[in-house]
């Protein structure tokens, strides 16, 4: 676990983790490891917003602060929850005969994923599905063909990668990876093939070392839209959950809204005590 970190935070540049105590209601816990745990999510009952279960994260035995069995590493007041998702892939050996496949698949309770993700496969002669549903069940794919590595400056675009966007609003998903010709041409530099989402920008493609094995990352920080209820500002009034000094602002996933700190105010806009706007 502290390997994969440390390859994480050399090859993303993450700066999401904080060693900073979260702004949670009183008596609630406030961090779990090295992330802050901010109202209104928790970890126990009357600690997280009462009004949807997904509000509720798990903090395990090893520290880590889980949502959906995938490990969250950032919460912001502005309705994004970012989180490792890992991998999907299939390997052969050199005679084409498979020795290994995974085909992740998550569901989200009543976060979406954020369009600022990007779905992606790495491999030569691969191509990767990913089928989800919410507004409206669909699927999206990519294709990558090459029959030798070549030197890459880092973007994704062919020769080895693919990627392609996909919208908000879709809160489950599942991944699978296949070969054209089950790497029998290639095997030598590129015996598997990968697909996965990821955050925009966080993923640069190195040819030499990701066709052979990825760089042995399994994991990558996929960003995850919330909002509070299902009806925007102008339909819960005055009955919305925002906190002192701060004010209603519908979501940007279509759906529920989400508070801000007024102007010249910060904190948490959904508390209302110190730790508040």
């Amino acid at each position: 676990m502290k390997i994969q970190s440390l390859f994480l935070m050399a090859i993303f540049s993450l700066a999401y983790t904080q060693l900073l105590n979260g702004q949670s209601l009183s008596g609630c816990q406030t961090r779990c490891g090295n992330v802050s745990i901010d109202y209104p999510f928790g970890t126990s009952q009357g600690c997280y917003y009462a009004g949807d279960n997904s509000f509720k994260l798990t903090c395990n035995e090893t520290n880590k602060l889980i949502f959906g069995g995938n490990e969250v590493i950032n919460i912001t007041h502005s309705g994004e929850l970012r989180v490792l998702v890992t991998r999907s892939y299939v390997c052969y050996n050199s005679q084409g005969n498979q020795t290994g496949r995974s085909n992740r698949w998550t569901r989200l309770g009543n976060l979406t994923f954020s369009d600022k993700n990007r779905f992606t496969a790495v491999g030569c002669n691969t191509y990767a599905f990913l089928n989800t549903n919410g507004v409206g069940n669909y699927s999206v794919g990519c294709m990558s063909t090459c029959n030798s590595p070549r030197e890459t400056n880092g973007t994704c675009s062919g020769g080895g990668c693919c990627q392609t966007s996909l919208p908000r609003r879709n809160n489950y998903f599942r991944v699978r990876p296949y070969s054209f010709s089950n790497h029998t041409s290639v095997h030598s530099f590129n015996p598997c093939s990968y697909a996965f989402l990821v955050e925009d920008g966080l993923f640069n493609f190195r040819s030499t070392e990701d066709l052979m094995n990825l760089r042995n990352i399994t994991r990558f920080p996929v960003v995850l839209d919330w909002s509070i209820g299902k009806h925007s500002c102008q339909q819960v009034g005055s009955a919305n959950i925002c906190g002192w000094n701060s004010e209603c602002s519908n979501s940007v996933r279509g759906t529920g809204y989400i508070c801000k700190c007024k102007e010249g105010f910060d904190g948490n806009p959904y508390l209302s005590n110190e730790k508040g706007c």
